[in-house]
C-alpha cells in the first residue's frame, strides 16, 4: 500500500498527499488527492417544460454563472434524496418525478467522488428558497433549447445532455 499523509481535513475539504506508483511503476510524490462528498447535478423542468436553473457566484473561477441545481450528498443520504433536497433548498421547487441519469467521476485524476445526474420533471413552486449561509442563488426559468451553450461547467452540460435523451 502506498504511503498517504492527510494534509488538511475539515468540513470543507479533505486533502491527502499520496506516494503514487503508476501503471509503469514510476513513483510520483506527493500526488494530491481531494476526497469530497459525492455531488449531485439536477436539471429541473417546470410544468411547462422550461428549465429551472440557478445563477450564482463561483469563487474558484471568479464568475457568476448559470448552472444546474447541485450540491453535496450528505452523510447517510442517498444521491436521489440529495437531489430532491437541493432542488427544494436552492429553488423552492418540488419535483413531480425524478429520473436517475447515472453518475460520472467528478475528476478521476485527483478526486475520489462522483457526480450523480438527475432529471426532475413537472416541478412546481411550493416554498421559498432555504439557502445555506454564504449562498446567494438566483432562480432562472430558461428555455430548454439553447441551454447547453449557456452552461459553463462541464458536468452541468453533461446533465443537460443526458436529460435530453429522456425527454
Amino acid at each position: 500500500m502506498a504511503a498517504t499523509h492527510i494534509v488538511v481535513a475539515d468540513r470543507w475539504i479533505h486533502l491527502r498527499a499520496d506516494t503514487c506508483v503508476d501503471a509503469a511503476g514510476r513513483t510520483i510524490a506527493p500526488y494530491y488527492v481531494l476526497e469530497p462528498a459525492e455531488w449531485i447535478s439536477v436539471l429541473a423542468l417546470n410544468t411547462d417544460g422550461e428549465a429551472i436553473v440557478v445563477q450564482e457566484y463561483r469563487h474558484g473561477a471568479g464568475v457568476v454563472a448559470l448552472g444546474t441545481i447541485g450540491g453535496a450528498v450528505e452523510t447517510n443520504e442517498t444521491p436521489r434524496d440529495a437531489a430532491l433536497r437541493e432542488l427544494r433548498e436552492e429553488t423552492g421547487y418540488q419535483a413531480g418525478e425524478i429520473i436517475d441519469l447515472g453518475a460520472t467521476w467528478a475528476n478521476f485524476g485527483n478526486h475520489t467522488n462522483r457526480v450523480h445526474h438527475f432529471l426532475a420533471r413537472d416541478c412546481s413552486l411550493v416554498t421559498d428558497q432555504s439557502l445555506d449561509d454564504g449562498e446567494l442563488i438566483s432562480v432562472c426559468i430558461h428555455p430548454l433549447e439553447g441551454l447547453g451553450e449557456q452552461l459553463q461547467q462541464s458536468y452541468h452540460q453533461l446533465t443537460w445532455y443526458k436529460a435530453l435523451s429522456h425527454l
